[in-house]
């Protein structure tokens, strides 16, 4: 029910937790007695859902994780992820023969349109 004058700016499941206050015990048809002799109309699944999930407490629902004992998904390495350390020594050396890392890159990148 929409919140409204006539019933104070209170919103139906407003009334059903002021209900459950008053009688924790009540059952849904109670409480629906109890609120219609007010003048607020609220469905009986309104109150159903408000009466139970009080009970759950604010937690909420947890979403759905790996399952316990399962090891975390590994990576995919792509193809040209990985290099040894003598290329790499390979690769500094040729930097420094070159004359630093853009003379590097542009000596490759004429190797690489020539098809070398």
């Amino acid at each position: 029910m929409a919140r409204s004058a006539k019933n104070g700016g209170m919103t139906g499941s407003d009334a059903i937790r002021e209900q459950l206050e008053i009688n924790p015990k009540a059952s849904p048809s109670e409480i629906k007695q109890a609120l219609t002799a007010k003048g607020i109309k609220v469905s009986d699944s309104l109150i159903s859902a408000v009466k139970y999930r009080k009970r759950k407490g604010k937690k909420g629902r947890k979403k759905p994780g790996r399952k316990p004992g399962r090891p975390a998904a590994a990576k995919a390495k792509a193809a040209g992820d990985t290099i040894s350390v003598d290329a790499l020594v390979a690769a500094s050396k040729l930097v420094q023969t070159l004359g630093g890392a853009d003379n590097a890159i542009k000596a490759i990148g004429v190797l690489k349109r020539v098809g070398g």
